[in-house]
Parts: structure tokens; sequence; C-alpha cells
């Protein structure tokens, strides 16, 4: 055998010794699986419960009721009145009216005014007195005074006092001297020593003192006074009013 034959022979073999040693893979068969036939739903139906059977029982009858003594017919209680009101008031009575208000009073009187160098002074004839008006801190207001008027006819019309006045200033006289002298004023000082000297000389005129009452009625309609207010014009025409019985007075504007 020739070399070519041998080498042809070896690689035969050698083919199929690798076919042996690698045999093919396995041929899967696919077997196709039914789906499971659904059972059937079972169904369930409530069987009515018969209501148990109650056997009727007939109620033995009672006898009938015999009263053998009436009840007693009760008394009827007596009706107490009430007691009668000591004050009675009719439906078709009205409350009570009170009178009206008291109106103003006007008198027309004679009068005599006098300036000081801290106030002034009135005289009123229908009153017979002295209304002395002294400074106040707060201004067109003043502290006013009530003095009886002491001068009389007959009597020195000057006090007999030997003051000397400054030049331009006066000693009242009359019934403003005697008031000036007398006292009366504030942490009761003679009204000389608060008013200081005239500053003019007094001056007659007549006026309308009116006065405005003050007060309340109470429930019952008794009136109650209080102090009023008095009003006058001076002889220039200046409003004054006068509040309380000798408390404050007051310069009121012409347009007050």
């Amino acid at each position: 055998m020739t070399w070519y034959a041998r080498l042809w022979l070896i690689g035969l073999i050698w083919s199929v010794t690798a076919c042996a040693s690698n045999p093919p893979p396995p041929t899967i068969e696919t077997v196709p699986v039914s789906s499971p036939t659904p059972s059937a739903t079972a169904t369930f139906t409530r069987s009515p419960v018969p209501s148990p059977a109650v056997a009727a029982t007939s109620l033995p009858t009672l006898p009938p009721v015999t009263a053998t003594q009436p009840l007693a017919t009760p008394t009827p209680r007596p009706i107490v009145s009430s007691p009668t009101p000591s004050i009675k008031v009719s439906p078709t009575s009205t409350p009570l009216t009170c009178p009206p208000w008291p109106t103003p009073t006007a008198i027309d009187t004679p009068a005599a005014v006098q300036h000081f160098e801290r106030g002034l002074m009135f005289w009123l004839q229908a009153r017979n007195e002295i209304w002395a008006l002294l400074n106040s801190p707060t201004e067109k207001q003043f502290y006013w005074r009530t003095l009886p008027n002491l001068w009389v006819e007959g009597t020195p019309e000057i006090p007999a006092n030997g003051l000397t006045p400054p030049v331009k200033r006066y000693v009242p006289v009359r019934g403003f001297g005697q008031a000036w002298f007398a006292g009366g004023g504030l942490a009761s000082q003679p009204l000389r020593d608060d008013l200081g000297w005239a500053i003019d000389e007094e001056a007659g005129f007549s006026t309308t003192l009116t006065y405005y009452p003050q007060g309340f009625y109470t429930p019952d309609c008794t009136w109650e006074p209080k102090s009023g207010i008095y009003e006058l014009k001076d002889n220039h025409g200046q409003v004054f009013q006068f509040v309380g019985a000798g408390g404050i007075a007051k310069l009121m504007n012409n347009d007050q």
C-alpha cells in the first residue's frame, strides 16, 4: 500500500471516530395540551323556614265586677281669692301727665354798674342786691357773689375811711361803697382786696333780668327746683349769665 493510500485511510478512520463521539441532538416532540373543561357552578337555593306553629289558647272569661259600695263624690275645694291690691289701676287709665316745665320770667328793673381793676359790680333795684363779679383764671368768666344793698337814703355816699385813690382810680360810693368795704369776697376778705380800685364811676341804666328755672319732675310729678340761670344786659349791650346762687358768672358773646 502506498503512503498516499495509507494517509487516506487514516483520515477516514478519524472522521468516523469523531462522528461517533458527537451524536446528533434529540428531537423534542410538542404534544398539544387541551384546556380543562370547567365544572358546572353549584347553585344554592334557600328554603323558607316555616314559622313555628303557635297553638291558640283561649283566655278565661273573668266574672263581672260588682261595686258593693259606690265611691263618694269629692267635695270641691273652695276658691281662695287673691288679696285686693291697695292701688287699683284701671286698664283705661292714662299715666300721670306732669305740668309743663316752668317758663322763664323777666323783670324790667333800674340798675347800675361799675368796673374795677379785677372785676365789676351790678346793682339791681328789683332785688335790692349788689352782685359782685370777681375775675377768675378763665377768660370772660367770674366768681359771682351776691350781697345785700346796705346803703339807704340819708347816709353818706362815701364811707369815712380816709382812703385816697391813685390817679384815674375811684372809691366806690353808696351801695357799691358799702359792699366794697364790708367784705364778702374770697376767703372772707373785703371786696376791695379782690376787686381793687374802681376804674370808672358807676353808671345807671335800665335792664331786663331774665330767670330760667332749672330742675326736674319726680315720678309723681313733684317739681324739684335747682339753681336756675339769670341773664341780663349791661349798659353796653353785653350779655351776662349767672349760674347758681352765688356761683359762676360768664360774659356771653353777642351771638350766643
